[in-house]
């Protein structure tokens, strides 16, 4: 049976981890909504506007569009206030002290890596809330879009 603080250390990798690939999701969900987004400004934008020019529908469509961009842009940047690993030189140095004590030394890395994973949490609960506000610009969009080319 694994120690506690074993356990503790392997949960607290795993939970890591998984913010990193949720991340990592995210960006590639948003990298497929820039791509609709911009399609649908494409096809039926062009269409709209070949039909009636720049109607009021067509203004805002844009608008949303441009919005939907920018959240999208914003949620693939990198960002260097997220951390998903520790330094091991750092890690080395500051529990060198206690190298004969397993014990210790997991419970002073799984203490880092809570850390990193909560400093990270505001962040990708930002980035999270900027992809569903471009969801609903997109979805602003083609409704806007479908007006424009339904009253035109």
């Amino acid at each position: 049976m694994a120690k506690l603080e074993t356990e503790a250390y392997r949960l607290a990798t795993d939970a890591l981890r998984q913010q990193d690939r949720d991340l990592g999701d995210l960006r590639a969900r948003t990298g497929t909504l820039l791509t609709a987004a911009s399609l649908i400004a494409t096809f039926l934008g062009g269409q709209a506007l070949a039909r009636d020019g720049l109607s009021l529908w067509i203004v805002l469509a844009l608008a949303a569009f441009a919005f939907a961009i920018a959240l999208c842009i914003y949620v693939l940047l990198p960002n260097d206030s997220l951390t998903f690993g520790l330094d091991a030189n750092l890690a080395y140095a500051a529990l060198y002290d206690v190298r004969d004590d397993d014990e210790a030394i997991d419970r002073g890395l799984t203490n880092w890596l809570q850390l990193l994973r909560e400093a990270n949490h505001p962040t990708v609960v930002r980035l999270t809330k900027a992809f569903k506000v471009a969801g609903f610009a997109l979805l602003a969009e083609i409704i806007l879009l479908a007006v424009g080319l339904a009253v035109s």
